[in-house]
């Protein structure tokens, strides 16, 4: 997938209005970018449901599009998988759900476990200690 920068410096560099018409607009299919993320970081479906202690149905539900995923559970997702900081913005952004905000302590929280590859377990210890609200 192309990032936005590179997508804009292909339209401003453009001679022709052709990479308008390239598939590069296409929102992704949440479940499908899952899936895709679930691959690169080895991990599959079951141990992401055990991972984030969810009722199974509803953990497979997520997966194939079935529900919506709340914020928390994506961001849950993101420390089990141990994204990175760039990956996990994405995912929230393909979800249709708020991006870190670094001037909000609590996703502050979140986006310092991310950057230094701290746990589920130890990010929600960050979010206690810091009287926020936990990963639900």
């Amino acid at each position: 997938m192309i990032s936005t920068q590179e997508l804009e410096h292909q339209i401003r560099e453009s001679e022709e209005p052709a990479v308008l018409s390239e598939d590069v607009f296409l929102v992704p299919n949440l479940a499908g970018y899952l899936s895709a993320l679930l691959h690169r970081h080895g991990s599959t479906v079951q141990e992401v449901v055990v991972g984030c202690n969810l009722d199974r149905s509803y953990g497979y539900q997520l997966f194939n599009g079935t529900r919506r995923p709340t914020r928390d559970f994506l961001l849950r997702l993101a420390l089990l998988l141990r994204l990175s900081e760039a990956e996990a913005q994405q995912l929230l952004k393909i979800a249709g759900r708020q991006p870190l905000y670094a001037r909000n302590r609590r996703d502050a929280a979140i986006l310092y476990a991310l950057t230094h590859g701290l746990t589920a377990e130890a990010a929600g210890e960050l979010l206690e200690s810091l009287g926020e609200r936990g990963l639900a």
